[in-house]
């Protein structure tokens, strides 16, 4: 087994990209498969469906606490060994889940594969950017963007037609063979990558408790967001008001510890936050924008469940196909361009659909879904790219746990804005006027974001000039 953290020679980078892309392609796949079915696993344990449901919230719940801790750790004790002994941990706890003999040991199992899971999420990024050549870096990752799109795309498909003719097992023992290959491709190629420069310091426990504390009350508060006989729910302020005090804490804690949780000097450097701040705002534009259309698609133009599943592949679809092209013209062209393009993209499918949804020309559904597709396609890869460059090789674990984090976080978020459209026992023009206001906003957002980036850009020529004239005049 290799343990240096050199470049990989071709044939060993093959296997360690089918390795990490499996592993991507599962965690999403396995949250995915088991959502369409939570009422046959309501049937089959006689179990109230808001208990159930903690297979996927729970799920997700506990890797996105866990990401941010991950990531730290894969940059003290080495990128391969957490990954690795993740996707063993996702493995072992997939067969386990099939021999539950009730609810709470399946909920326990399901939550064990969830740590393996944000195990390995977040440290694949991490891992790609320390063995593959500069060159190919994109790519890698546009692969790993195409892998989690397919994932997110076969997961529903899949647990649908299992679902119709066969019982709750099979939703976890077809994961079993996927990822026992990926636990033994992992072992055999990935490096351990053992060497640390940060493992003899103190590693900052409290720091990491109160951040996880806060993004999972946060987390769990989003979850909750709604209205009950019109007015919010009052779990939702509760819980969100202690996560944002748990945060606050967490802030002012960190300014004092010599060896912070987050790695505050990389999230100074402004490529790297606005990097961050990108891959949030997009994931919650694009999970809004999925959630929401399957309800107005039924209300508006009265289409069959099979004919809006169809049509909601779009989005997937365009997102796998495009995405590892925009992978490679990250390396060939820079990213920044493509993140400009990809929020134009995304900014304008978001905009054929908010002005033309009420009278639904098909065409334009369509032609709304490829372009949220194609711009998230130009902006996933590019953007890790994007990020993973100007990130210092010490903090490149932790900051690869943070890009997942906002991956989990956005897509929590836009889950919570599109159900907030569509309340209410039947879709009327109310639910209209508050996509079109949510379409806006985002649209807002994507045209902030694009400031950000030009404005970078001119901050960084700038210094460049700066740098060139003092060289000059020292000569």
């Amino acid at each position: 087994m290799v343990t240096s953290d050199s470049q990989l020679p071709v044939a060993s980078g093959r296997q360690l990209m089918i390795a990490i892309a499996l592993g991507a392609f599962l965690s999403h796949f396995t949250a995915g498969i088991v959502n369409v079915s939570l009422p046959q696993f309501a049937d089959s344990f006689n179990s109230r469906l808001d208990t159930v449901q903690w297979i996927t919230t729970g799920y997700l719940l506990v890797i996105t606490i866990l990401l941010p801790l991950m990531g730290k750790l894969g940059d003290r004790f080495g990128s391969g060994i957490i990954h690795n002994a993740g996707l063993g941990l996702f493995t072992l706890s997939s067969l386990l889940i099939v021999f539950s003999p009730g609810i709470s040991s399946l909920l326990a199992f399901r939550f064990i594969q969830a740590v393996g899971a944000a195990m390995f999420q977040a440290t694949n990024m991490a891992l790609l950017a320390k063995l593959m050549p500069a060159e190919k870096r994109g790519q890698a990752l546009g692969i790993i963007s195409g892998a989690v799109a397919i994932g997110g795309m076969a997961g529903p498909a899949a647990g649908g037609l299992i679902g119709q003719s066969l019982s709750w097992h099979w939703l976890f023992i077809i994961q079993v063979p996927f990822a026992a290959v990926a636990s033994l491709l992992a072992f055999r190629f990935i490096p351990l990558l053992h060497h640390r420069t940060d493992r003899n310091g103190s590693f900052d426990v409290t720091g990491a408790m109160l951040f996880m504390s806060a993004i999972g009350l946060l987390v769990a508060g989003l979850s909750h967001s709604g209205t009950e006989n019109g007015v919010m729910r009052a779990s939702f302020f509760y819980t969100g008001g202690i996560g944002l005090a748990a945060l606050i804490v967490f802030l002012l804690w960190e300014r004092k510890h010599p060896t912070p949780f987050l790695p505050m000097r990389a999230l100074a450097v402004p490529a790297v936050s606005i990097g961050l701040l990108i891959s949030t705002v997009t994931f919650m534009a694009a999970n809004t924008v999925i959630v929401s259309l399957p309800f107005f698609f039924y209300s508006f133009a009265v289409l069959s469940s099979s004919s809006v599943g169809l049509l909601m592949t779009i989005y997937p679809a365009c997102l796998a196909i495009a995405g590892p092209i925009a992978g490679r013209w990250s390396d060939r062209l820079g990213s920044r361009r493509l993140l400009l393009i990809g929020l134009l993209s995304m900014g304008s499918g978001m905009a054929v659909l908010a002005l033309t949804l009420a009278n639904f020309p098909m065409i334009s559904a369509i032609a709304g879904l490829a372009l949220c597709g194609l711009g998230m396609a130009l902006i996933a890869s590019p953007n890790m790219n994007f990020i993973m460059s100007h990130t210092a090789k010490e903090h490149i674990g932790s900051v690869g746990g943070l890009i997942a984090l906002t991956r989990n976080l956005g897509l929590v978020i836009g889950a919570s804005l599109g159900l907030g459209t569509v309340k209410g026992s039947s879709i009327g023009e109310q639910n209209w006027t508050l996509f079109h206001m949510v379409m806006i906003l985002l649209i807002g957002l994507c045209v902030i974001l694009m400031a950000l980036i030009i404005w970078s850009t001119r901050e960084q020529l700038a210094k460049r000039l700066t740098s060139l004239s003092y060289r000059n005049s020292v000569k």
